[in-house]
């Protein structure tokens, strides 16, 4: 399941685009306004807020950058992304573009975007 701020702007489009990626509907996509967010992540609202979170089938969480490419793992050719960040030093430079654009659009939750 993966978890994104339903009223950043960013945000949706790049749901839309991991969505139209996930041909066999592999990915639950859960705005963290929805109710049940909190619940079903285990993650308090305020952690949410901060980033976008993935929460596998067997219960592990991961958030910014990691998330996004954790999302990969479901999608087909996401195996090109996964090896793209596996790189040494690929992860911390793709973990410094998430802050900065999660800097660019605002805190996740607020309504810019």
């Amino acid at each position: 399941m993966l978890v994104f701020d339903g009223h950043c702007g960013f945000c949706r489009r790049w749901v839309q685009r991991l969505a139209t990626l996930d041909r066999n509907r592999r990915l639950v996509l859960l705005p963290l306004q929805a109710p049940e967010a909190t619940a079903l992540t285990g993650q308090p609202l305020e952690r949410l807020r901060m980033a976008a979170h993935l929460v596998r089938p067997d219960g592990m969480v991961f958030a910014g950058a990691a998330a996004a490419g954790e999302a990969f793992r479901y999608l087909r050719g996401g195996r090109v992304v996964r090896g793209v960040l596996a790189i040494p030093g690929a992860m911390p430079l793709a973990e410094r573009v998430y802050a900065w654009i999660a800097r660019r659009f605002g805190p996740v939750g607020d309504e810019q975007g």
